[in-house]
Parts: C-alpha cells; sequence; structure tokens
C-alpha cells in the first residue's frame, strides 16, 4: 500500500481573514464545533491539525485534514502533515482526532504521539490535544493530557465563531463524498456526446492548412477574442441566473480554456468583480465537459475556492482535475504553489498572472483529444 498523500486528501488552506478567523475560541468544545467550518465539512476517522498564531498566539490558521492511516503509516503521515502545517509559520497548533467511535478514551495514542513530538521539535506549542467520535453538537471529546478533561461538543448555532461565520456565507456539508457529489460528471449519455464532438472538433483542426504565419498570427488574435468573449458571456449568463450549457456552448467553451491565454484571463475573472458568477460557470463546467477538458475548469474552480478561502472545495477541485487529466500542469502548479497560502496572496498571485509559479509558461499538448484517445483505457 503507498504511503497516503497529504496535500491530496486534506484541506489546506486557512479562513478568510478579518471573518470568524478574528473571533475568540474559547475552549475545547468550540474548537471542535469551529473544525467543520473551517473544512467545510464535518470530518469522520480523521487526523486534523489546526495552525494557531499572531498576537495571542491563539488566531486560527492553516487547517489540515487527513484520513486515519493504517498503523504501520503513522510516521510517513505525522511527519508530511507537520510538515505540511508550517506552512503557515505558526507559533501553536491543535491536534485533535476524529475517531468515529467513542469505545476508544485515547484513540490512536502512537500517531498522536508522533505529531506532537515533530511540532514540538520544531518550536511548535501544542496547546490542544483532544478527541472525539464525531464533530456534531453533543458527541463527547476527551482531552489526552493526564487532566483527562472531557466534555460535550456545543450547537454549532450556540458559538460565536459558527454565528458568524453563517453570516460571512460559510456552508458546512455532512461529509467530504457530499462535496465530491458537487463535482462528479452529469449524465453519462450527454457526456459521451460531447466527447464525440470534441474529438470530431480535434480531428478537424489537425487538418487545416496552414495560411502563413503573418495571417495565422492574425487569426489567432481574432481567435482569442471570439473564445475570451464566450467565457464572459457565459460568466454574465451565470450572473443573470439564466446559463444553459447545451452541446454546442460546453464544446466552444472547453476549447476557448484549451487556449494558455484565454485560460489565463479567466484565471483573472476568478477575482474580479464577477467573481462568484464565473465559479458557478467553472462548477457547472466540470459537471458537464467530458475529461479531459474538465480538468481545466475543475483548475479554474479551485482558485475560485483558494479565494474565498475554502480549502475543502479548492482540494475536491484539484483531485477532479487530476482525474481528469493525469499529469495536468496547472493543477500540480496551483497544489505545489498555492499551498499554505492566504486568500489575500492568492489574490495577488492571480492578479500578477501567476509569476510566482509560471502559470503562463505552462505548455499544452497540441492535441488534447490525442492524448485522451491514446490513453489507456480510454
Amino acid at each position: 500500500m503507498a504511503t497516503p498523500d497529504i496535500p491530496r486528501s486534506s484541506s489546506a488552506l486557512p479562513p478568510l481573514p478579518g471573518d470568524p478567523s478574528t473571533l475568540r475560541v474559547r475552549e475545547p468544545g468550540e474548537l471542535l464545533a469551529a473544525v467543520p467550518i473551517l473544512l467545510g465539512f464535518h470530518p469522520r476517522e480523521s487526523l486534523v491539525l489546526v495552525a494557531t498564531g499572531g498576537e495571542s498566539g491563539r488566531r486560527l490558521g492553516l487547517t489540515l485534514r487527513v484520513d486515519l492511516p493504517p498503523p504501520e503509516h503513522d510516521a510517513a503521515v505525522a511527519a508530511d502533515a507537520v510538515q505540511n502545517l508550517l506552512l503557515d509559520s505558526p507559533t501553536g497548533a491543535a491536534v485533535i482526532v476524529v475517531a468515529g467511535s467513542a469505545e476508544a478514551v485515547r484513540p490512536r495514542e502512537d500517531l498522536v504521539g508522533l505529531v506532537v513530538h515533530a511540532l514540538e521539535a520544531r518550536g511548535i506549542d501544542v496547546h490542544t490535544v483532544l478527541s472525539t467520535p464525531s464533530t456534531a453538537a453533543g458527541a463527547r471529546w476527551t482531552c489526552y493530557d493526564p487532566c483527562g478533561c472531557t466534555g460535550l461538543v456545543p450547537e454549532g448555532s450556540a458559538t460565536p465563531f459558527a454565528a458568524a461565520s453563517v453570516a460571512a456565507g460559510r456552508v458546512v456539508r455532512a461529509d467530504r463524498n457530499e462535496l465530491e457529489q458537487l463535482l462528479a460528471p452529469a449524465h453519462p449519455e450527454r457526456i459521451r456526446r460531447r466527447e464525440a464532438l470534441l474529438i470530431q472538433a480535434a480531428d478537424e483542426a489537425l487538418y487545416q492548412p496552414d495560411p502563413g504565419a503573418s495571417r495565422r498570427a492574425a487569426a489567432d488574435r481574432e481567435g482569442l477574442d471570439a473564445e475570451l468573449t464566450l467565457v464572459d458571456a457565459a460568466i454574465a449568463d451565470a450572473a443573470a441566473d439564466r446559463l444553459v450549457l447545451d452541446d454546442t456552448r460546453v464544446v466552444a467553451l472547453a476549447g476557448a480554456l484549451a487556449v494558455p491565454d484565454v485560460r489565463d484571463a479567466a484565471l483573472l475573472r476568478c477575482v474580479g468583480p464577477a467573481a462568484a458568477a464565473a465559479e458557478q460557470l467553472w462548477t457547472a463546467l466540470v459537471r458537464e465537459t467530458p475529461d479531459p477538458e474538465a480538468a481545466e475548469p475543475a483548475a479554474l474552480l479551485a482558485v475560485s475556492a483558494m479565494v474565498r478561502g475554502d480549502g475543502a472545495l479548492a482540494n475536491i477541485a484539484l483531485d477532479r482535475a487530476e482525474q481528469a487529466w493525469p499529469g495536468h500542469r496547472l493543477t500540480a502548479i496551483l497544489r505545489s504553489v498555492l499551498l499554505g497560502m492566504r486568500p489575500e496572496e492568492i489574490r495577488e498571485w492571480v492578479r500578477g498572472g501567476g509569476e510566482q509559479g509560471g502559470v503562463s509558461a505552462v505548455p499544452f499538448p497540441t492535441s488534447r483529444r490525442t492524448i485522451r484517445r491514446n490513453r489507456p483505457g480510454a
């Protein structure tokens, strides 16, 4: 069994600054009630690490979740989880085990010990170490310290953090699977029909005569303007609640987002005045576009989610992009460059054209449909 991949199975973005993250979490039960808000869903069978910092040392920062591993992988998971948490430069940390069962008083003590030791070895104050079978209201939590203190997770609506989160528009889903279903492909027959149209379009493009360098450059400029207009028109329709994605439009948008310059312009829509509508379009396109083209809107959706501080959705979107196109380079760049960055830093990164990660330089194959047809099992 391969060692678990921490970034793929975690939510690793902090909450937005200036909203619930500035509120005080007064006791362990409130922290546990905050965890599903920080992650975007109620974790199950999970190790959760919460970075803290700021002047008080207790301001909530990066939140990371990973599935509880088999015991033989405890050391690798502990090391990788701590390494990822350090991206936020925390001064303190909370370690939480969501065990899924109330039978063990202090479950997975070996894993917890490895995590605590690794954090303390790096000068991080591990001020809170808890276990609970669930983050739902009424679940009993237990401290790993010798005091053995215990309590109940409060109703989320009863905490200031949760109240502020609701006002900020945060959504908590039942589990990670519910998030995954938001991006699951639409009706199989519809997807197959559009895949055939995309293959046909790619084949026709391969056999177009070369019009010469100057004419080709002029045509390219006109084409870029037209394709960006297609994207902006779809975003405008999403903003007006009249978005319709039929076969023709999906194929056209898939072709447009395959062009690096159009993709880069679309990235800017993730931070502009129409960011919410753009995110709505990316979400719909992920469901309605065949693989491997679905990787493009999935990567754009990940950026939109990162900008809002929604680490759970961002990770699900990146997973979906990699599923659609294994080895998708933009997805790899987003994971490596943006993991641990705060939303305001991500906004600046996008506005700067992704210079830190070289997004504009990411090359694209001439015919992605050729790759799709030649892929094993395609």
